[in-house]
């Protein structure tokens, strides 16, 4: 129940009233000092319930800087109790962050579950920012279900470069503060398909409702939470310097019918060094070997370093690729990405090199960035209220495909390449939103964005609008030539 509780300390003897109001006392005697009662500040309360089994003795904090990372000194935090209860007491300004603050469960290793008894395995659960205001009938529930609607915002957030967003950056930003409550209706409508329960049911007491099916879901969901938590802290004391590190452990129909299994548990592995990046796919064993890949689906490492003119800010970053066959063996690739910046335009050049089969995991290296079969200009700026972005794809069929062709396998070229070659080359292309696109290339996209709107166009004639509406909404219009719009199909 989330309620106002007014906290003043008032005088209660008639006879202090009289005397710090100076009545009573005769000219020749003067008065005792009195000491003015304190005024506690109003606090703010918000209850709920930790749900595995209801579970006591779990640690529920407020993530106010969004690091993901418990601060004691600064974060709020109380200890659930009996049946999984909790009850927070904030301060108005804490209050005021909770709608833009994830709320975590550590559960400890000896905390009780009512369902099953000691907890072995120490984990954690979690529930996403509301953006909504709190109302006076608001009760948090922290579960696996909330847990895994935060796991999935929190990689979309990352993925389109938000990072981690604080509560005084939401509070700053209504832009972003809608743009998030839209990706929360996302992932709510993309989970709610996903496991056949209603939002409701996901964030509800399943336990009291008697709702098995919700029940039965949050079990399977939280045995993926433990062994993700156990494994990231293995990789935690790995890479102690790491920027970020996640781990996501999970079922999913749709990557069993891409790879063909059945039932598989997947893990999804992600550490952010600053310049330097791991991410890994695998399929584990089973449910009862969560710790032990079974099969390798895609790996990835990038490695970005300064290069070239700095006043420029010249950046050098070169993934290694592995993907999977159908066939259980493996092919490799590389991308190599450099980049300035020069009068207020991003410029960017990549090679894509072609993926050579290998027959086990272990074997799959190429190194070789000589012969690409994909380059690709990208270009971002802006003007006037807008945000400009341009991309052309050539390959070797295109004739264009050997412009600048001694920008390839770049590292170790620095004396010999001039970033004046790239602007030039960049130049000649016809990057502008209307400029007619003549050149010999594989395929080009274009767009143009404001606060609230965004037109894509590329070279199949396909015009799409994204309009940012005041409800956090997004509304999706096709065209065929940018000027007549009607819903996409």
């Amino acid at each position: 129940m989330f309620s106002i509780k007014n906290k003043l300390i008032i005088c209660a003897a008639m006879v202090t009233i009289l005397v710090g109001c100076g009545g009573g006392s005769s000219s020749s005697e003067k008065p005792e000092p009195v000491t003015p009662a304190p005024i506690v500040a109003n606090t703010i309360s918000l209850t709920g319930k930790v749900i595995d089994g209801y579970v006591s003795g779990a640690t529920v904090w407020l993530d106010l800087d969004g690091d993901g990372k418990f601060d004691q000194q600064t974060e709020p935090s109380v200890v659930s109790t009996e049946s999984g209860n909790y009850s927070f007491e904030f301060t108005e300004e804490q209050a005021s962050c909770v709608p833009y603050s994830t709320m975590y469960v550590d559960v400890p290793v000896g905390a009780i579950d009512e369902d099953s008894g000691d907890v072995k395995e120490a984990y954690q659960m979690s529930f996403p920012p509301s953006i909504e205001p709190l109302l006076d009938d608001d009760i948090r529930n922290v579960s696996p279900l909330t847990s895994v609607i935060w796991g999935q915002l929190r990689r979309q957030l990352q993925s389109s470069g938000k990072g981690n967003l604080t509560c005084d950056e939401l509070k700053a930003d209504t832009d972003l503060r809608l743009e998030l409550k839209h990706e929360i209706e996302d992932v709510m409508l993309n989970l709610v398909a996903h496991y056949n329960l209603s939002a409701d049911q996901i964030y509800s007491d399943f336990i009291a409702n008697n709702d098995s099916a919700a029940y039965d879901k949050a079990q399977s969901i939280v045995t993926g939470l433990k062994a993700a938590y156990k494994h990231k802290k293995v990789l935690e004391s790995e890479y102690p310097t790491a920027a970020e590190i996640r781990v996501v452990i999970y079922q999913d129909k749709v990557k069993d019918e891409e790879y063909n299994f059945t039932d598989a548990w997947y893990r999804d592995e992600l550490i952010y060094m600053g310049t330097e990046d791991f991410i890994e796919f695998v399929k584990l064993k089973d449910t009862g070997s969560l710790n032990k890949v079974d099969v390798v689906l895609a790996k990835f490492h990038e490695l970005g370093e300064a290069w070239g003119e700095q006043s420029l800010n010249g950046w050098l970053s070169i993934r290694e690729d592995v993907y999977i066959n159908e066939d259980q063996t493996y092919r490799c690739g590389n991308i190599e990405r450099v980049s300035f910046e020069k009068d207020g335009i991003h410029y960017e050049l990549g090679n894509t090199i072609p993926t050579v089969n290998f027959p086990t995991l272990n074997e799959c290296i190429n190194t070789s960035l000589e012969n690409p079969y994909e380059r690709n200009f990208s270009l971002r700026y802006s003007e006037t209220d807008y945000e400009y972005g341009a991309e052309f794809y050539f390959r070797d069929m295109n004739a264009d495909f050997q412009t600048i062709s001694n920008w390839i396998n770049v590292k170790d070229k620095v004396a010999d390449l001039d970033p004046e070659e790239l602007f030039t080359a960049f130049e000649v292309m016809p990057y502008r939103f209307d400029d007619e696109v003549a050149l010999d290339v594989s395929y080009w996209r274009k767009s143009k964005a404001t606060v609230n709107v965004v037109i894509h166009k590329n070279d199949e004639g396909e015009w799409r609008k994204e309009t940012k509406q005041d409800d956090g909404t997004t509304v999706y219009e096709c065209s065929v030539d940018g000027v007549n719009w009607a819903a996409c199909p």
